[in-house]
């Protein structure tokens, strides 16, 4: 019973996100989620100085606050956006930009 309940929000949520018009905003903060937390499994020891902040027009921004953190995260990059095209394939993120911030 609880799966088949699950399964009816899962199909209802998207449409009344589309109604409302808070379907992308939610698919965006869904990502930077995600992004967010595959960074903090990849990178634990400086998982303080990195901030996934936008997925907006089809650039996930990352902000990191220190200088080593952005040197580590640099070559993650290219795996964090396979992470996500393949765990969100709907979502567009053709670009990853790294911010010191």
């Amino acid at each position: 019973i609880i799966a088949a309940c699950m399964q009816s929000l899962h199909s209802i949520l998207p449409g009344v996100l589309h109604k409302r018009g808070l379907y992308t905003h939610a698919s965006a903060s869904h990502v930077t989620f995600a992004a967010q937390k595959w960074l903090r499994s990849a990178l634990p020891l400086l998982a303080d100085f990195v901030t996934v902040t936008t997925l907006s027009h089809a650039t996930l921004s990352i902000s990191c606050s220190h200088g080593m953190a952005a040197q580590e995260c640099m070559p993650l990059l290219p795996a964090l956006r396979q992470y996500l095209l393949r765990e969100f394939p709907k979502a567009p993120i053709t670009d990853i930009r790294l911010v010191r911030g």
